[in-house]
């Protein structure tokens, strides 16, 4: 394999030029979520006399154990951050957009977003989504980054409604005796899990995560906003959990057989597309259409006009399973789209006492506490290599580097511990997909024969660590 061969702008691959927007990134972030930016020399003096040092250095605060801040109105950009921006040379409409979208989060908001929303993820793989999606336009990238946490936490309220609460939940709303509108809610989300709206399973020939879409399935009308809005959310919650390092990305297949006009809904198709491209974006690696009915093209011409140029790109249309297998083995393709997979959906209920540890706030607690040190950390050891990165200091910034990818391997290890405790059951745990401390297995059902496929990833990653390795030389020798 070739160097050449390797994408860069992503961990492991990044250009002199990449690392450093990624490193303007950071700065802008940490100025932005440190309380001590937005005090005056006022409220300086009067917190100093109030509060302990240790409290001072904390960087966040738990967002399961203690109760947000009441709102007072949102602080307004500091002088000092816009001085820092003025000193990274950005334009005077760089500086507006920043100070646009600041006040949408307090600093302790954003930092509680962050790691809320990162789960399982590399900070620097998180926060590259953003760049790569901007096309390495700093502000742009923080613009779209801060946007998509305040989407994420105080907009749709993922964390609480949709991940806390998950499927048993949605069972019990439809259970309900009272004709309330949660109860529609619990229906209408349950409803599009037993018929199986969409699934995931299987891998494609890059190693992402499939999941399938029938779009025949879809009725208009025949649940409420809510329902569809938590169902699709829920969906992309889940394929992020599924993707495993160096897997960046999800194949997305539009099953459009049998599909007829009456099925068409064009608002469910813009929430999607806003998911990807403004709150999730760069998680697609491929959309593919597959048999897609005469009309379906006057449908696309609509849809296309909402795409961005680079998720258009990353669309294809398949009439066949030859033409699937461009993207995926047909051993892996499903019967039901012309494979050699013989596996079907079939819908596993939760079970009563499955969430039983969300109930444990102790342990949830204690494990939250271990991230919030991590995380202090983690700001720590960016702010040094970021100091070492402005001096010149090549030893430090090395030193730094590796201290910060421990941390990043130490902060996935504790979201898996912390998961059960913060995040409701699924079908994909029950039926063994998802398993303890993250370990993922897309054919649970296969036995031994996993053996000769989990043998061909080992040395597939083997790969990747040689080429990231290498690259990283490169780039430092570059430097």
């Amino acid at each position: 394999m070739s160097l050449a061969t390797i994408e860069t702008g992503y961990v492991g691959s990044l250009t002199q030029d990449q690392e450093e927007k990624l490193l303007q990134l950071w700065a802008i972030f940490l100025r932005s979520c440190d309380p001590e930016f937005y005090r005056t020399e006022t409220n300086q003096s009067q917190t100093t006399s109030t509060t302990s040092p240790k409290q001072r250095k904390k960087f966040f605060s738990l967002s399961w154990s203690e109760e947000p801040a009441k709102s007072n109105d949102a602080p307004s950009v500091p002088a000092k951050l816009l001085s820092e921006l003025e000193a990274m040379k950005m334009s005077a409409q760089e500086i507006k957009l920043i100070q646009q979208v600041l006040p949408k989060l307090k600093p302790d908001e954003l930092r509680s977003a962050f790691f809320a929303m990162m789960k399982q993820d590399h900070p620097d793989t998180f926060l590259l989504r953003y760049l790569r999606a901007e096309k390495w336009d700093v502000s742009k990238g923080f613009v779209k980054f801060v946007s998509a946490l305040e989407w994420w936490s105080k907009q749709q309220h993922v964390e609480e409604e949709v991940i806390r609460k998950g499927e048993l939940h949605a069972l019990q709303q439809s259970q309900s005796t009272t004709g309330s509108t949660d109860k529609k809610d619990g229906e209408g989300f349950m409803a599009q899990l037993h018929m199986g709206k969409g699934f995931f399973h299987g891998s494609d020939k890059s190693g992402r995560p499939i999941c399938v879409v029938r779009a025949r399935t879809h009725k208009p009308g025949a649940q409420t906003e809510k329902a569809l809005n938590s169902y699709i959310l829920y969906n992309i919650e889940l394929m992020r959990l599924l993707l495993v390092p160096p897997v960046e990305t999800m194949t997305l297949i539009f099953d459009l057989t049998n599909f007829a006009l009456s099925n068409m809904e064009y608002a469910p198709v813009k929430f999607i597309i806003q998911c990807f491209q403004e709150n999730y974006p760069e998680s697609l690696g491929y959309m593919l259409f597959y048999n897609a009915p005469w009309f379906f093209s006057g449908i696309w011409k609509v849809i296309r006009g909402w795409l961005d140029p680079v998720v258009a790109a990353k669309v294809h249309f398949v009439n066949s399973v030859q033409d699937l297998e461009q993207f995926i083995d047909r051993s892996q393709i499903v019967t039901e789209l012309g494979g050699d997979e013989d596996w079907a959906y079939e819908y596993v209920e939760p079970q009563q006492d499955e969430n039983a540890q969300l109930q444990d706030t102790t342990t949830r607690d204690s494990i939250m506490a271990q991230r919030q040190q991590m995380g202090e950390e983690l700001f720590e050891a960016t702010s040094m290599w970021l100091s070492a990165k402005s001096k010149g200091n090549l030893g430090d910034v090395s030193l730094q580097k590796d201290r910060r990818m421990d941390i990043a391997r130490q902060l996935r290890e504790n979201y898996w511990k912390l998961d059960p405790y913060v995040r409701s059951r699924t079908l994909l745990d029950r039926i063994g997909v998802i398993q303890a401390h993250g370990n993922i297995d897309f054919y649970p059902d296969k036995g031994d024969q996993r053996k000769g496929k989990e043998e061909n990833e080992k040395e597939a990653k083997t790969v990747v660590d040689q080429v990231e390795y290498a690259m990283e030389a490169q780039v430092a020798s570059a430097a």
